[in-house]
């Protein structure tokens, strides 16, 4: 009976015997793919800070959006992607972020959604892919 295991460890076999004869390495280098970060700062007065450039660190970006916001917003980052934030104000406040969306539009649809009927969105960023 063959097994799981035993497919497990022929197609370990097989990778090994060829590696570097037969099969062309597909993962790609680690210079291939670049990381541009983008940060939301916020707070629940409606008071938002975003990113309008590349930065090379999840950090650097966060770091530029609490300088302009201050130590007592939050902040989220996100990677090669766009992020949003929305506000509902009422009896209580309510804030939706989302990050790690294609476009602006899907960013900022689900961050509404998040922070459900009658809200608006109050900062939104995109970085380069």
């Amino acid at each position: 009976m063959i097994t799981r295991r035993f497919f497990a460890t022929f197609g370990i076999a097989a990778t090994i015997a060829t590696a570097g004869t037969l099969l062309p390495s597909t993962t790609p280098s680690a210079e291939a793919y670049r990381y541009n970060w983008g940060a939301i700062a916020y707070d629940y007065n409606g008071r938002v800070a975003v990113t309008r450039t590349n930065f090379p660190t999840s950090r650097s970006a966060v770091n530029a959006v609490k300088a302009r916001c201050g130590r007592h917003c939050g902040q989220f980052s996100f990677y090669n992607s766009c992020g949003a934030v929305a506000y509902r104000f009422g009896y209580r406040t309510r804030v939706g972020h989302a990050r790690g969306y294609p476009t602006r539009a899907a960013a900022s649809r689900a961050a509404r959604i998040q922070a459900g009927p009658g809200s608006h969105v109050r900062g939104w960023s995109c970085t380069s892919r």
